[in-house]
């Protein structure tokens, strides 16, 4: 399933197709969260690169509708990876770029 949510219109273009997005991405997070069933990292013991990738994508859809993230397995993993230690800071600091918008100036959503 390809999700996006990015919107080439208005603010409203953008309100209107918020919950098929939102409903698609909870899809995706389940198998997410599937893949992920007990294990630390989705390659097992140690972290890689398609942690990264999948965290990214669960955090955007987290802080656009807050609630999304409903598996405990994958609120586990979300807090494992804003623990890191070189992470920590960017993830807790108000002043990092954390805060910008999640896709541009234009966006209708932060």
């Amino acid at each position: 399933a390809v999700v996006s949510t990015q919107s080439t219109g208005s603010a409203k273009d953008f309100a209107a197709n918020k919950p098929a997005a939102v409903a698609t991405a909870k899809g995706v997070i389940q198998q997410f969260s599937e893949a992920l069933g007990e294990r630390q990292f989705f390659a097992g013991d140690a972290i890689s690169c398609t942690d990264f990738w999948i965290f990214e994508t669960i955090d955007k859809f987290e802080r656009l509708e807050p609630g999304t993230l409903e598996q405990d397995n994958i609120l586990r993993f979300r807090k494992r990876i804003m623990s890191l230690p070189t992470l920590h800071k960017y993830f807790t600091d108000p002043k990092s770029s954390r805060y910008l918008p999640l896709n541009n100036k234009r966006a209708s959503f932060k």
